[in-house]
């Protein structure tokens, strides 16, 4: 019977973390994709300046 309360404990902990990293670590992500989604757009094309390959990239990534 022990057990169980143990485990029901460590399960809602468990949830309780997970909801909050995934808060955190969806916006690193996203930063992470769009960088190297402008890094990508530069390259490609030359004439296009970072901030402009910034805001099609946000664009594209959040559609």
């Amino acid at each position: 019977m022990y057990k169980n309360y143990k485990l029901l404990l460590f399960l809602g902990a468990a949830v309780i973390f997970l909801y909050f990293s995934v808060e955190k670590y969806e916006d690193f992500s996203l930063k992470k994709s769009i960088s190297a989604c402008v890094i990508a757009k530069s390259k490609i094309k030359k004439e296009l300046n970072p901030q402009e390959a910034m805001l099609i990239c946000e664009k594209e990534i959040k559609k």
